[in-house]
């Protein structure tokens, strides 16, 4: 990881509006404190940016300390996205299963299984 690129990390994690800030800032717009609404996100702002770039500074550290100890550290690095892309889907499938079945039984239904799982 070079430094641009955990330059870049911080600067993206602003790019996305947070709904938390935007809550706060509509809830002081609402109170008419529009100036320590607007104080209450650049703070909140700052503060996500520090630990963002603070998150990827020791990514960047730790990696490189657990490469010059653990030889088989760059076969791992190769297939971590993939293992963890495969656990994304396997969530999403169950997920969506869990989802499907709830559209097939109900709430009635799903809240009667889970109950019975619960005393069984």
């Amino acid at each position: 990881m070079t430094t641009g690129q955990i330059v870049l990390f911080g600067l993206s994690g602003g790019l996305i509006p947070c709904p938390a800030a935007i809550t706060v800032l509509l809830l002081c717009i609402q109170l008419k404190q529009f100036s320590r609404g607007f104080a209450l996100v650049i703070c909140f702002s700052i503060g996500l940016a520090l630990t963002m770039v603070s998150d990827g500074v020791i990514a960047a550290l730790g990696v490189k300390h657990v490469a010059s100890r653990w030889s088989g550290f760059g076969g791992f690095a190769r297939w971590a996205p993939y293992a963890s892309a495969a656990l994304i889907v396997l969530v999403g499938l169950y997920t969506g299963w869990l989802g499907w079945h709830g559209l097939q039984h109900g709430p009635v239904g799903h809240a009667a299984e889970a109950a019975a799982l619960r005393h069984s």
